[in-house]
């Protein structure tokens, strides 16, 4: 008499696991691109240099209009550095561009679009480029 109230109980059948301490995962490879192109426009601006010297963002000129770019190579102005990231952000974009079109051979109209904007974006930066160096000497 005594065993059968022990049919009623039930062993549970829970398998108790160790708790696993993984390291974190890798961020996405587009996030890793991201930041390493943003710092690589960054240093190529000359931003480190203004990080440093703290020059003034922008200056005047003798007759009180405001300069972007000073004249001379031994100087660097604030905006100079943004200006010249951007510029060469917008380069890379269209150097981009000039690759991206070659995933679109089935697609002539497409693919063209896309180079030409892309020769657009990186001749400008070109010449923007050029210009500014022609101001700095």
């Amino acid at each position: 008499m005594s065993h059968r109230w022990l049919r009623f109980i039930v062993k549970p059948r829970v398998r108790l696991t160790r708790p696993r301490f993984t390291a974190p995962t890798r961020p996405p490879d587009i996030i890793i691109f991201g930041v390493m192109f943003i710092v690589v426009l960054f240093v190529l601006g000359g931003n480190i240099y203004t990080l440093v010297k703290t020059p003034p963002p922008i200056a005047t000129g003798s007759d009180g209009n405001p300069i972007l770019i000073a004249p001379t190579p031994e100087v660097q102005l604030g905006m100079e550095g943004i200006v010249s990231s951007v510029v060469f952000f917008m380069g890379t974009l269209g150097l981009g561009l000039i690759y991206y079109s070659s995933k679109y051979v089935l697609q002539p109209g497409y693919a063209s679009r896309l180079m030409i904007l892309g020769a657009i974006l990186a001749g400008s930066a070109f010449l923007i480029i050029t210009y500014f160096f022609g101001m700095k000497y």
